[in-house]
């Protein structure tokens, strides 16, 4: 398969907040700089309306275990954030060393989203740590990693604690240009967490979901890893979740352009496992 089918991935951004979200993040950022021999940045976004809040006479802070309440204190929150972004800084030279891969961290002050979207702009993918639901283990994603898998412009993978670039890798499809596009990333997915690659093929009127396994067939000859494609009945975004749950997936790719705006959250939302979002 051709390398210069899919998009060029040369500039990796992670956003760090020195959770172990964030941090797993950073691990599945490296894993694919390493693939790609892509440039690694990681940044940390000092949130200037925390520091703001915590100016303000009347911000209080829970205070654990005691359970007390005192006045939030700038110097001390400045500090927190100047010792979170130090952890940040630390996490991503040892990763670094692990991959053998070079890596550059910055410390920028402002609104969180707004900067990060502004400064992804310069990376080909962005990659953020989302929370997950204690017991279902879904993704649930924050304010930044919501408004950038709607705004951002650029291919955008967001995965939890714990989680993992782990096989199988599942690949939306329906044959359109745009889903071509995403094959060569989920190509470098498999590579990395090994296994096989599954394609679900979504059903479109204008083709058929056996032609479309014979074009995939030819463009994946020569690969070294298995490949297995399941044509679906159904096209909406409720039964595509389910039938990821059912492949049990380990990472779930598919083009920016086969979800409409208004099922992207719903289906980010959905799926049990880290989504790679290409653009």
């Amino acid at each position: 398969m051709a390398e210069q089918e899919g998009p060029t991935i040369k500039r990796i951004l992670v956003g760090l907040d020195a959770s172990p979200h964030s941090l797993a993040a950073l691990e599945a950022a490296a894993a694919l700089a390493s693939d790609l021999e892509a440039e690694l940045h990681g940044l940390f976004v000092e949130d200037v309306n925390l520091l703001r809040t915590a100016a303000l006479p009347m911000s209080r802070e829970l205070q654990l275990p005691f359970v007390r309440s005192a006045r939030m204190n700038p110097a001390a929150m400045r500090r927190q954030l100047h010792a979170q972004a130090r952890r940040s800084r630390q996490a991503l030279a040892s990763i670094c060393r692990r991959h053998r891969i070079e890596g550059t961290f910055r410390v920028l002050e402002g609104v969180v989203l707004s900067t990060v979207l502004r400064e992804a702009t310069q990376a080909d993918l962005l990659c953020l740590g989302t929370a997950s639901r204690p017991v279902m283990q879904r993704l649930k994603m924050g304010s930044t990693a919501r408004a950038a898998a709607t705004v951002a412009n650029r291919s955008l993978l967001l995965i939890s604690q714990g989680a993992g670039i782990k096989p199988p890798v599942v690949l939306i499809h329906d044959g359109s240009p745009e889903a071509d596009c995403a094959l060569p990333l989920a190509c470098h997915l498999v590579r990395i967490a090994g296994g096989s690659l599954t394609v679900l093929i979504r059903p479109v009127p204008s083709r058929s979901p056996d032609r479309v396994q014979q074009k995939l067939t030819q463009r994946l000859e020569g690969e070294s890893f298995a490949v297995r494609c399941r044509g679906l009945t159904a096209a909406g975004v409720a039964s595509l979740i389910e039938v990821i749950r059912i492949a049990d997936a380990g990472i779930v790719v598919v083009s920016g352009a086969l979800l409409h705006p208004d099922d992207i959250h719903r289906f980010l939302d959905g799926v049990d496992c880290p989504a790679l979002l290409v653009r």
